[in-house]
């Protein structure tokens, strides 16, 4: 009995037709020994077009771990798939797409029934630990620049428009001088302009000023072989 029940759990996992939800085929990667994993696929963190998930099976897995194959390939073909990104030593798995062409709720159902889990459950807890909540802020601000990037054609990101920012709050400080309010001192506003541009831009800097520095170096032989040929 066990062993047809366990036969069982392997087809129900195997693509009987396309997701409803998805309109994609389930992927029969690895389904010959996937079976069914006694735990749900936890949510950890979400907001659009960002989720983290938890479980597990995911936990000290090895690459071709045929629960995690299965679960990375289901979100791979998932429409608005962007980039999975997991972290064995915790478990987790952080999957960023495009909100606009799937939902969160159907791609965590998709990825759950391909993979075998039980179910899609959310985390609940009060505490966040610190590699969660940076993991969270860089994956925010990530998502901030790629929107910036995009909505200026590939000219200019957070890079640019941090250090802008901070200018432009240097002006206005210098205009309103004691009626500024809470805006910093314009000098302050300026020089933390100039250091997060330099600080952004530090291998473009590096590059330029080796550049810079060879073309001199050849101008200077090329001065130096003209005077000797004069000579």
């Amino acid at each position: 009995m066990p062993s047809h029940s366990r036969t069982e759990s392997r087809k129900s996992a195997r693509a009987e037709g396309p997701d409803p939800a998805l309109g994609v085929e389930p992927q029969p990667i690895a389904q010959d020994r996937l079976e069914r994993v006694d735990e749900p696929l936890l949510l950890v963190h979400h907001h659009a077009g960002y989720l983290r998930v938890r479980a597990d099976a995911f936990l000290h897995a090895v690459p071709d771990n045929p629960t995690v194959t299965a679960a990375r390939t289901a979100a791979e073909g998932a429409p608005g798939f962007r980039s999975w990104s997991a972290n064995p030593t915790t478990g987790s798995v952080v999957i960023q797409y495009e909100p606009n062409k799937t939902e969160a709720d159907d791609l965590l159902t998709h990825i759950a029934k391909c993979a075998g889990f039980s179910r899609v459950e959310v985390q609940t807890r009060t505490k966040v630990n610190r590699q969660e909540l940076v993991s969270g802020f860089l994956g925010t601000v990530r998502n901030v620049n790629h929107t910036v990037d995009r909505l200026t054609g590939g000219r200019a990101d957070l890079r640019e428009l941090g250090p802008v920012a901070l200018a432009a709050i240097s002006v206005l400080s210098f205009i309103l001088n004691d009626n500024r309010g809470r805006l910093p001192q314009w000098s302050s506003a300026l020089y933390h302009s100039y250091r997060v541009f330099m600080h952004w831009h530090r291998p473009e800097i590096r590059a330029r000023e080796r550049t810079g520095r060879q073309e001199d170096e050849r101008a200077a032989a090329e001065d130096t072989l003209f005077d000797e040929t004069l000579e």
